[in-house]
């Protein structure tokens, strides 16, 4: 199986100061009372467009998933975070359906991670369920940040390495060689073939300590097998 990592990758050196680490704690914690609320975006972000890029759907232990690929791009000349997103689907004649507004989900299954000014992000959600016969399934983004993330510490970058995968499932190292602890870590990888996508997944590292390592078993919805998989580990912290 070939592979392409699109890795978030490399060092930071910096120190890290008491002050440093109660806002980093704050920052987690004001993510974890904003996970509680529905989020739902019905008005979008004028820089920062989302569209969905493919669909894979597929049993994982025994009850039907469908994983959503969304491409995320910051046109705007500031980078951003913590901005609200909404994925679901359209059916012609029917409203709309909101797959992620509801209770219960991590603060990242509604929110995305920072994208600097210029670039493009892949961003994935999985969902409970099949799309229904003639479904357009849509992303989008909204204006304003759920809370106020710094970006002080741009450079901050996890690697990633393949070690493995089975059947619907890859087996990650991960490893944060930088001075920045990481909070509710994002991964995401995708696996494709000829241009369409045949897997797809999301996780969530609860904490990454600096300077540690950790292995990860990430649950694909379908199968990467003769495709090539893209794994991107991407950063929470940056103060």
């Amino acid at each position: 199986m070939a592979t392409a990592l699109l890795l978030a990758a490399g060092l930071l050196a910096g120190c890290t100061t008491t002050q440093h680490e109660a806002q980093r704690m704050q920052l987690d914690s004001a993510r974890e009372r904003a996970a509680v609320l529905v989020t739902k975006v019905t008005s979008a972000n004028p820089s920062v467009s989302a569209s969905v890029s493919g669909s894979v759907s597929g049993p994982v232990a025994g009850r039907l998933k469908t994983a959503l690929i969304v491409s995320v791009h910051n046109a705007g000349r500031k980078a951003v975070t913590d901005l609200p997103i909404s994925v679901g689907y359209a059916v012609p004649g029917k409203p709309r359906v909101y797959l992620n507004a509801t209770t219960g989900l991590n603060y990242f299954e509604t929110h995305l991670p920072a994208i600097f000014a210029g670039q493009s992000r892949i961003w994935v959600y999985t969902a409970n369920g099949g799309l229904p016969k003639g479904a357009r399934p849509f992303a989008i983004v909204g204006r304003k940040p759920s809370v106020a993330a710094l970006l002080s510490e741009p450079n901050v970058r996890i690697t990633v390495k393949l070690a493995g995968s089975t059947t619907s499932k890859l087996h990650i190292a991960l490893d944060n060689s930088t001075s920045v602890p990481q909070y509710q870590l994002q991964v995401y990888a995708y696996a494709e073939r000829a241009g369409h996508y045949l897997a797809a997944g999301n996780a969530t590292v609860a904490d990454l300590g600096a300077g540690s390592h950790q292995n990860l078993t990430l649950q694909l919805v379908g199968t990467p097998q003769g495709a090539t998989v893209h794994v991107a580990a991407i950063p929470t912290i940056l103060q």
